[in-house]
């Protein structure tokens, strides 16, 4: 009976210690990651913040880490930028639970979802860890600031400009990038509740791409061959552009249809050249991790910021393309 105890004692001893050291190690390779890089040293700082986006090479987050690195230059501050190769809700939690263990200075990340990350950013703060969303926001958690577009608004813009533009007589489409993303559904709304103003728009059906530019092509192509009535597309993220006129594309409709995308990816924008996006709406990705990474500075010095920061947006249309090309 000793032995079975004393060996069950000393399972449970090498459990504690095997846990132990993977959480040291975990620890460690989170906050010096970018040191592995090339054997580089780690860099000298003042303060080490983490910018996790929804995908790590999106061109779309890519911008917003330009911001943000930017203004930790200036600052002299380390920030580390992570994310999932693709959407991936439960590793970009893992993330931001990774960075809070690591207790680094300050964490900058999206809001996508209340029931996931609520939890995880009001984790963060209880430990410490200040957290300001970026992109999408997430009020009813106890993130210190939200930094970005006013995505209802930016909705409310595209249908009204949807309206303008078609005199208020339209069949329309809706292809967003994920059904339940916070920031993908407020511009679903804003648009829905513009277009309501007009009896004769119709929404005939919202799908998801999950941030694909293949899907948003495929769900599109199935919308025209279910609802060949559709005149107008509104595609509420960064790919679904692009998608959707590969689309109307492919089916070569007789009557043009008119796309009303998001962002300013160059492919979206050579497509509205191409009259095959009719406008998007350009957010301030820059401006995004530029202020975002100054506010969190803010933050760790004893300032104080506004609860929310709304960036700039535009409606862009091939004219304003021109104007762009000629400066």
């Amino acid at each position: 009976m000793k032995k079975i105890n004393f060996l069950y004692l000393f399972l449970c001893l090498c459990i504690c210690t095997s846990l132990g050291l993977a959480a040291f190690f975990l620890f460690e390779s989170f906050k010096y990651e970018a040191s592995f890089n090339g054997n580089a040293p780690i860099p000298k700082y003042d303060f080490h913040f983490v910018l996790i986006g929804q995908e790590k090479d999106n061109p779309y987050h890519r911008k917003i880490f330009e911001g943000a690195e930017a203004a930790a230059k200036e600052r002299n501050i380390f920030i580390e930028y992570v994310g999932p190769r693709q959407t991936n809700v439960e590793e970009h939690i893992k993330l931001i639970e990774m960075a809070t263990a690591a207790k680094v200075d300050g964490i900058l990340t999206q809001g996508l979802t209340n029931r996931e990350f609520k939890p995880a950013i009001d984790n963060a703060i209880n430990r410490g860890v200040p957290v300001i969303t970026f992109d999408t926001d997430l009020e009813d958690s106890k993130r210190i600031s939200y930094i970005g577009t006013d995505n209802y608004e930016a909705g409310y813009k595209i249908g009204e400009a949807l309206i303008e533009d078609t005199n208020g007589q339209a069949v329309v489409g809706i292809i967003t990038g994920l059904l339940y993303s916070n920031n993908l559904v407020l511009r679903v709304q804003g648009f829905l509740d513009a277009v309501e103003k007009a009896p004769n728009i119709k929404v005939v059906a919202i799908e998801s791409s999950n941030i694909s530019k293949s899907q948003a092509a495929e769900k599109a192509h199935q919308m025209l061959r279910k609802y060949p009535e559709i005149t107008a597309f509104f595609g509420t993220s960064a790919l679904d552009g692009a998608g959707i006129a590969q689309a109307i594309n492919k089916i070569n409709p007789i009557t043009p249809i008119l796309v009303y995308a998001f962002d300013d990816l160059k492919e979206t924008l050579e497509l509205i050249k191409e009259d095959k996006i009719h406008a998007t709406v350009k957010q301030n990705q820059y401006e995004m991790g530029y202020k975002g990474v100054s506010m969190l500075y803010k933050v760790v010095t004893g300032g104080q910021i506004p609860k929310t920061y709304h960036t700039t947006t535009k409606i862009l249309r091939k004219k304003d393309i021109r104007l762009i090309d000629h400066e």
